[in-house]
């Protein structure tokens, strides 16, 4: 018994650790100033989804072990986002309810993005995340087929990378390459 919260433990900081990082990638500059993504809060959350699509689609492939660190990862996500809700203001009877619709959000969009990877569609992936992107600011002119090529570059590269680096939090994200406007 001892055993199990003791991995649980391990694998519950790893995915903090992996988390973090992600979080760190969404948030680099280089999205937000030469790829056009609205500096906003659902710009934010749309590229936070971006690089954990990324990272569970390696997650996926690594059997139980890598389902569950996925699961951890996805319960941090969670819990920044009860955080975020409770730091914008709203009253704690409907925190659950928001958090819900953001998990919700979330999902559907792992979803549709797994659909265009797994039929390596890069044209169905650049239209999801244009719609992505427009569905929280209609003026958003994001370039979505160089982030679509980023998402596939990044899904090899963060699946070749040695486990011990995964699990310390050290994700290789490529660098945007072919973007629309120069800095």
């Amino acid at each position: 018994m001892f055993r199990w919260f003791a991995e649980r433990s391990a694998r519950r900081e790893a995915a903090e650790k992996i988390y973090d990082s992600i979080v760190a990638q969404s948030r680099n500059p280089v999205f937000y100033v030469r790829c056009g993504v609205p500096d906003t809060l659902s710009g934010r959350f749309d590229m936070l989804v971006i690089h954990m699509f990324i990272v569970m689609q390696n997650l996926k492939l690594g059997a139980n072990e890598g389902k569950l660190l996925g699961k951890e990862i996805i319960e941090a996500f969670v819990r920044e986002m009860d955080s975020m809700v409770r730091d914008l203001g709203i009253a704690d009877a409907y925190v659950a309810q928001e958090v819900r619709k953001i998990a919700d959000l979330f999902y559907r969009q792992l979803v549709v993005y797994t659909n265009a990877v797994e039929q390596k569609n890069k044209a169905a992936l650049a239209e999801a995340i244009w719609k992505s992107f427009q569905s929280g600011d209609e003026n958003a002119d994001v370039a979505a087929d160089e982030l679509a090529d980023y998402i596939f570059h990044s899904i090899k590269n963060v699946g070749e990378m040695p486990l011990n680096m995964l699990l310390q939090g050290h994700l290789n994200f490529p660098e945007v390459y072919g973007l629309k406007q120069a800095v």
